[in-house]
């Protein structure tokens, strides 16, 4: 059995636990995306385990040591622990027609885990998500995952689970003995678990995904919202006008290294537990000093109690090319079991309009992935899918109509009825009812198309046709797969979903779209893909396929709606 996880309470920030040294709690300035700064904050550990290799603070390195991160391929748990509207819309049907009734909509509206808890209550909101974790993930989940191949599963995990506060304190009981439950399901089938830190207190990124999205703004009635430019928060508080963080919360930073702590001592030596990512997909415009800060103090937290384990970080939507030495060069030179985490989605960004696009898209990633490789910097594609577009309901947002009419072309999406609810019918509003036309509240009243159910049917991911969805899909598992040839390792998003199988592992396998064998030997189709791309270039017919690269997917939300806001939702 793994270590007893302390109180909670001995978690929080002034109940006994220490700040870190070297900073204040609040730093005030004017921090860019670009800020070096913060070499001065080191976590006051209260372990005087020693490291088991010689660590350089003022580098971040590891003199004497080498990289080293063993192969892993696996599937994240998506929307289970930490949920996404999209990937089981049947947990947020019963908001719809909020609006219909007087009085103000926001407080009964789920957007995001905290807003679902903050709309049903603690002993609702409780009731439901037990309901939900047993449904979603289940025995069988792990067994076909295993059947399949896959070697480890990515479990998301929020830090309000071993710090409640605010909505979630009731809301999230027992969330820790359910990710027991899944850790010993994999354990039991052969499979290893890394676990993923993917919310985190005001959120990292603004994303729902994050469990608190800060892009959804109710107006001043509470009656009506809309999707905003993004802001993350965790950092500290984000400036749109100046683009710029007016102060660094460096004692957020300390809470959020005590739950990577309590996560470490927890499972430090369960037999199924092969590492942690501190945290998952922090926004761009986080500063990169602190941030790798951040990232070195985990790393040396996490080797204090697991000197075995990986340790994944987030490369913070920067993986392009010429940063593989600027930003991440030297970062953790030596450390081993540390890898960087890429999130790279066809879906976000320059969505390719043919399936030849697609796979010339998927293979550029390549050259990207291979410079950091070729630099001695572990990689893992900690993300990916099938989807080549925005079409899956909700995917952007609640009821966001307006990202996916003007980014997702949604006359091109295909439509599906909603799924029976997974956890059976006893769950409220589900499904949707067939006599019903789209429900609000919506960010966009007045749309060209509506990304909510209608009558009964849900908007699903567009369907391939002349070739049809089984040949492209299959091809484009091919072309993406050789793409992460120079990575160690990858993870598919997710193990399920209700209504979009281009980002369902087992819907996907079973459909004979990816490999029945994760393990199998991959065959390299990148190098025919571009040479052919650059031959009908040459030729004049139909020109390069346009790259769906996106910078991490800011791209695919910039404009949508309409003031150049960098908006939307990653799974």
């Amino acid at each position: 059995m793994p270590p007893v996880l302390p109180a909670a309470g001995r978690l929080l920030l002034g109940l006994g636990l220490v700040l870190g040294s070297g900073v204040p709690p609040v730093e005030e300035g004017r921090f860019g995306p670009n800020y070096q700064g913060g070499d001065a904050f080191r976590y006051d550990d209260p372990s005087a385990l020693p490291l088991p290799f010689a660590a350089d603070d003022a580098s971040m390195t590891c003199p004497g040591s080498r990289n080293s991160l063993a192969s892993m391929r696996g599937v994240s748990l998506g929307s289970y622990l930490v949920l996404e509207p999209w990937q089981t819309p049947s947990l947020f049907y019963q908001f719809l027609g909020a609006d219909e009734a007087r009085g103000a909509v926001a407080p009964r509206v789920g957007v995001d885990l905290l807003s679902f808890c903050e709309a049903l209550g603690p002993a609702e909101g409780n009731r439901q998500l037990r309901r939900h974790w047993a449904a979603w993930m289940r025995a069988e989940d792990m067994a076909k995952l295993a059947a399949l191949g896959l070697d480890t599963v990515r479990i998301p995990v929020g830090d309000w689970m071993w710090r409640p506060y605010g909505a979630y304190a009731g809301c999230t009981n027992g969330s820790i003995a359910e990710l027991d439950r899944a850790i010993g399901l994999a354990h039991a089938h052969g499979l290893k678990v890394l676990i993923d830190l993917h919310g985190v207190e005001m959120s990292q990124n603004g994303f729902d995904n994050s469990g608190n999205t800060s892009i959804v703004r109710w107006a001043a009635d509470r009656r009506t919202f809309s999707y905003a430019p993004l802001a993350s928060n965790w950092i500290g508080p984000w400036d749109e006008a100046t683009q710029t963080y007016s102060q660094l919360n460096w004692a957020r930073v300390v809470e959020t290294l005590d739950v990577v702590r309590a996560i470490a001592e927890r499972y430090a030596y369960h037999p199924a537990i092969i590492g942690v990512e501190p945290l998952n997909e922090p926004w761009m415009t986080t500063p990169i000093g602190p941030l790798k800060r951040f990232y070195w103090e985990s790393f040396k937290i996490i080797k204090r109690r697991a000197p075995h384990w990986v340790v994944l970080l987030s490369d913070s939507f920067r993986h392009e090319a010429d940063s593989a030495d600027a930003l991440w060069g030297r970062f953790l030179r030596g450390c081993p079991d540390a890898g960087l985490d890429l999130h790279m989605y066809l879906a976000f960004g320059a969505q390719p309009a043919t399936a030849e696009e697609a796979y010339v898209s998927a293979c550029e990633r390549q050259a990207e992935v291979g410079a950091f490789a070729a630099r001695g910097i572990p990689i893992v594609v900690g993300e990916w899918s099938l989807a080549t577009d925005l079409c899956a309901m909700w995917l952007t947002g609640f009821n966001n109509n307006h990202a996916n009419d003007s980014t997702a072309r949604n006359d091109h999406c295909a439509w599906a009825p909603c799924a029976e609810p997974y956890m059976g019918r006893a769950q409220p509003g589900a499904p949707p009812d067939r006599g019903k036309g789209p429900r609000g509240p919506f960010a966009d009243p007045h749309p060209r198309s509506f990304n909510t159910p209608v009558h009964g049917m849900c908007p699903i991911d567009r369907t391939w046709s002349e070739p049809s969805d089984d040949v492209v899909m299959p091809a484009l598992a091919q072309a993406q797969l050789s793409a992460w040839l120079p990575a160690r390792g990858w993870f598919f998003w997710g193990h399920r979903t209700e209504l979009v199988p281009k980002w369902d592992y087992i819907r996907a396998a079973e459909r004979g779209w990816l490999p029945s064998d994760a393990q199998a030997p991959v065959h390299d189709s990148c190098p025919a893909i571009l040479r052919a791309a650059a031959v009908r270039a040459g030729s004049g017919g139909g020109g390069r396929a346009r790259s769906a690269r996106g910078r991490a997917r800011a791209g695919a939300f910039e404009g949508t709606l309409g003031v150049g806001a960098v908006v939307g939702k990653l799974p």
